[in-house]
C-alpha cells in the first residue's frame, strides 16, 4: 500500500518540487550592530528565526581571492562573523536538513535516520542553502568560488544605479544551467537562450538575487531530491569611519558573549 502511496506522490511531487522553490527560504549576509549576520528567509520579506546547529561554515576571501581568517558566532540565532582582516567577498553554507512530503502540501522535517526510513515509500528532500556576498570587485573575484548553486555577475554590480541592470548567469556544479529558478525581490526572472537574467536595480539599489534548482539523487538512501537555494548580494563595504565602529563594537560584543572561534 505504501509502495503504491509513493507511486501516486511521485507524480504529483515533481510538480511541489518545481513550484516550492519560488517560495523557498534562503541564507544572505546583513550589516547589522556593527557586526555581520548571516540571515534566513525571504529577502523582499526579511528574516526568520533558524535552527544555528544547522549553520555548515563560513569563508572570507580579500581583494586577491586570497582566504582571509574569520571570527564566529554559532551560539545564537543568527550566526554572526567578523572577518580578521581586509575582506572583499564572503560565502557561507546552512544545511537545512531533509524533509518529508506525506501528502500534497504537507511537508514535515525528519532527521536524516527517518528520512532512510520514509524514503522507501514517501519522496523526500534534502535541502541546502548557500550565499555569495560581494563588497568589491576584481578579475579573481568575477570568477566562481565553487558553490553548488552559484549566481555569477556579469559584469561588476557595485555602483550600480536605479535603472540600470545586472545581467547574470546561474551554474549548478560549475555548469551553467537554463532551467533554474532567479527570482529578484518576490519576481521570477525569464533566462534569454544563453541563460542571462537582467536584474533591475530599484531606487534601493541592488537587493539579494536569489536562485533555486532541484536535482534527482540516485542510490541516495535519505534524499529523492537534492535543492540548492543560493542568493548573491553586493554591497560595499561600510565606510572606514563605521568599519572603525565595527572593529571596536563588534569586537567588544563577541568578547562579551565569551564565544569567540577562528576559522581559515
Amino acid at each position: 500500500m505504501l509502495g503504491r502511496l509513493k507511486e501516486l506522490l511521485v507524480g504529483f511531487a515533481l510538480v511541489p518540487f518545481l513550484i516550492q522553490p519560488v517560495f523557498a527560504h534562503t541564507v544572505w549576509f546583513e550589516y547589522k550592530d556593527g557586526e555581520y549576520q548571516l540571515v534566513f528567509g525571504h529577502p523582499e520579506e526579511g528574516s526568520e528565526p533558524y535552527d544555528p546547529t544547522k549553520f555548515r561554515g563560513v569563508t572570507a576571501y580579500d581583494i586577491n581571492k586570497q582566504l582571509v581568517p574569520v571570527k564566529i558566532d554559532q551560539q545564537e540565532d543568527p550566526v554572526t562573523i567578523a572577518p580578521d582582516g581586509e575582506f572583499a567577498a564572503l560565502t557561507a553554507f546552512l544545511d537545512n536538513g531533509f524533509y518529508v512530503q506525506k501528502s500534497e502540501d504537507n511537508f514535515e522535517e525528519v532527521s536524516q535516520a527517518e528520512a532512510q526510513i520514509y524514503n522507501p515509500d514517501y519522496e523526500v528532500g534534502h535541502y541546502v542553502k548557500s550565499t555569495k556576498a560581494l563588497y568589491d570587485w576584481s578579475e579573481p573575484l568575477s570568477q566562481p568560488f565553487g558553490l553548488p548553486l552559484e549566481i555569477m555577475p556579469l559584469q561588476n554590480p557595485s555602483g550600480l544605479t536605479a535603472g540600470e541592470t545586472l545581467p547574470i548567469q546561474v551554474l549548478y556544479q560549475g555548469n551553467l544551467v537554463k532551467d533554474v529558478l532567479v527570482e529578484y525581490e518576490g519576481k521570477t526572472l525569464a533566462l534569454d537562450e544563453n541563460g542571462i537574467a537582467s536584474v533591475l536595480v530599484g531606487e534601493g539599489g541592488l537587493q539579494p538575487i536569489e536562485a533555486s534548482y532541484a536535482s534527482a539523487l540516485n542510490n541516495d538512501l535519505a534524499a529523492d531530491t537534492i535543492e540548492h537555494a543560493t542568493t548573491l548580494t553586493a554591497n560595499p563595504v561600510p565606510e572606514p569611519s563605521t568599519l572603525l565602529g565595527l572593529s571596536a563594537f563588534g569586537l567588544l560584543t563577541f568578547l562579551r558573549k565569551g564565544k569567540l572561534k577562528r576559522k581559515d
